[in-house]
């Protein structure tokens, strides 16, 4: 019989949870579990089916595998000396959050999960051995479609459940399919239990890290069974936390596990309880092209890659990750979904959460801000949304995910490192939106009219800065080029100081402005007024946005820029981005 108790720990004392104990009737000691509201039931309700499909494309049921399928199992269990707790996660908002905005996109090709799970052998072994011990968190963002990534919500986390050494000749005959290249490929997880199947014995278990490559792998090849067009894609980024004694993950008293896998650029990110008061720790590695061991590893089976217009760097053209599920037309390049595989241990009093988010958060928030954000937020899930809110004021303007998971030290004493830096930018970017909305709307309240200056009659159009960024550091001028990466991972390409820069713009002649309409400008003689932008706040907005202005500056009326801001280098990529952001066109008469 199941009732509802606290645990001894003060962390402890607001979640609720049921525990198995002999002759006990339900009685409540806490407040009940809060139902979820529709909209986030439908973002975390499991999957309805219990179905998993095989290599060959047939329906396999789980439990016909040996192995139990979590799905029939939703509740996360573990072991205190008062009893079996029982935790049902998809309605316990102050253990696990997770919030999925679409941004400006048409539609949001972002998925997300979040289930317990039952590996045998991971968990010290109890009666009730069909039980999940394992939590399991996935975020999975999808490009060229949605298909790829709410198959991988629904058939990912069960793979990694029934996967089994049965599978590995499949997985490897399916990657040396793709050419010459891949003819004697095996991933190196997998090598050790390739060697040991060619001398005809049989592994008594799968290394965790060989279930998960073997589970990445099999899902990828799986796909191909599937209608979709051939961009369709995805990346994932997934967690396994468990303690092996089967202690709750939010006990102070466990000993934590945590395994991240990642393909692609979907980030985990941990917070720990220490004496900074909470540093940002990355657990993962993003595979993009400009990872000198990611490039290197495509450029030996032939890729390219090149800029779009944007700046992002890209794969054949193509793809922006190296590694990611589906995008089979650069499968022979070597755009697996092999996974990199990270494992962490820690005190429980030592972790306060865990974050993992999509790209269209880390494109705005650095990893300290994303952690900051969390802190102080009653809850993960109240914390998972505030994130998403935070990105999109900041102008994300891509599908945007955030998981926000309970660790033991979430109630421990935590500093916001970077709340003045990020007020200023929230500030920088809400004054940019006055300003555009002060430029559309006249004196009285109506549209401000067209003057034009110079030549009379001029046709005027506007069109986006990319040409003019180009050209202006493209200019040949004792540029500066950085000795290599920097510290908050800016770009390596070719760089300009602030006054560089200025100085270019002025020299081209161009104006600029956050006007998006032509019969919307106001062009006067005088540049710093009108709809015309002075040079310097345009700079003073690009820095701003990109959170190297420093000190506070001025309004638009005191725009002057200091000497350390006009020395800061500023890359082409940053400073597209940054205009993109600011809404910034260019007057052409």
């Amino acid at each position: 019989m199941y009732a509802r108790a606290l645990l001894s720990k003060p962390v402890q004392s607001r979640l609720p949870v049921l525990f198995t104990k002999p002759a006990l009737s339900l009685r409540v000691l806490d407040r009940p579990i809060v139902a979820m509201s529709t909209a986030a039931a439908a973002t975390t309700a499991l999957p309805h089916s219990s179905v998993l499909h095989s290599l060959t494309g047939r329906a396999v049921a789980g439990p016909a595998r040996g192995i139990p399928d979590s799905r029939l199992y939703p509740y996360y269990v573990a072991y205190t000396e008062e009893g079996t707790v029982r935790v049902d996660v998809r309605k316990s908002p102050q253990l696990l959050g997770q919030t999925s905005s679409r941004g400006t996109r048409g539609y949001n090709q972002d998925r997300a999960e979040f289930i317990p799970l039952r590996i045998p052998g991971m968990v010290a072994d109890r009666k009730d051995l069909s039980s999940a011990q394992i939590m399991y968190l996935g975020t999975y963002d999808g490009h060229g479609g949605d298909a790829c990534a709410d198959y991988l919500k629904q058939v990912l986390h069960n793979y990694i459940e029934t996967v089994s050494v049965d599978d590995l000749p499949a997985v490897l005959s399916s990657m040396r399919m793709y050419g010459k290249d891949w003819n004697s490929y095996t991933p190196a997880k997998l090598r050790k239990l390739e060697e040991t199947m060619n001398k005809h014995e049989v592994p008594s278990f799968l290394t965790i890290d060989e279930r998960l490559t073997l589970a990445f792998l099999r899902a990828d090849n799986d796909m191909q069974n599937m209608r979709w067009s051939d961009g369709q894609g995805s990346t994932a980024c997934t967690a396994l936390l468990w303690d092996a004694e089967g202690l709750p993950f939010w006990s102070h008293d466990s000993q934590l596990n945590l395994v991240i896998s990642s393909v692609g650029d979907s980030k985990a990110i941990l917070c720990r309880a220490d004496a900074q008061g909470g540093l940002a720790q990355a657990l993962n590695t993003l595979h993009h092209p400009g990872v000198p061991a990611e490039r290197e590893r495509l450029q030996r089976h032939g890729a390219f890659f090149s800029r779009d217009s944007f700046g992002e760097e890209r794969a054949m053209a193509r793809v922006a990750n190296t590694r990611a599920f589906g995008d089979w037309q650069v499968k022979r390049f070597g755009v697996f979904a092999e996974p990199e595989i990270r494992h962490y241990e820690m005190q429980g009093d030592e972790a306060a959460f865990l974050v993992i988010v999509s790209d269209g958060l880390t494109s705005v928030l650095t990893d300290q801000e994303i952690v900051d954000v969390v802190k102080g937020c009653p809850d993960p899930a109240k914390a998972a949304k505030k994130l998403v809110d935070v990105a999109e004021r900041l102008g994300s303007e891509d599908n945007m995910t955030a998981q926000v998971l309970r660790l033991p030290a979430w109630d421990s004493a935590l500093t916001d490192l970077t709340a003045d830096h990020r007020q200023m930018r929230l500030d920088s970017v809400d004054r940019v939106r006055r300003l555009r909305g002060s430029m559309l709307v006249g004196p009285h309240g109506g549209s401000n009219s067209m003057q034009e200056s110079g030549s009379a009659g001029a046709a005027v159009r506007l069109s986006t800065p990319e040409r003019l960024l180009k050209r202006i550091f493209t200019t040949h001028q004792r540029p500066r080029r950085p000795q290599g990466a920097s510290s908050d991972g800016r770009s390596q390409g070719l760089q300009l100081s602030v006054a560089q820069i200025q100085q270019r713009i002025r020299a081209s002649g161009c104006r600029l402005t956050l006007v998006a309409e032509p019969d919307e400008l106001e062009l006067d003689s005088d540049e710093d007024s009108g709809s015309v932008i002075a040079v310097p706040e345009v700079m003073r907005m690009t820095l701003s946005v990109l959170g190297m202005a420093g000190a506070s500056m001025g309004t638009r009326g005191d725009c002057a820029l200091t000497s350390e801001q006009e020395n800061t280098p500023l890359s082409l990529k940053e400073t597209e981005k940054a205009w993109r952001l600011i809404g910034l066109h260019v007057i052409e008469a």
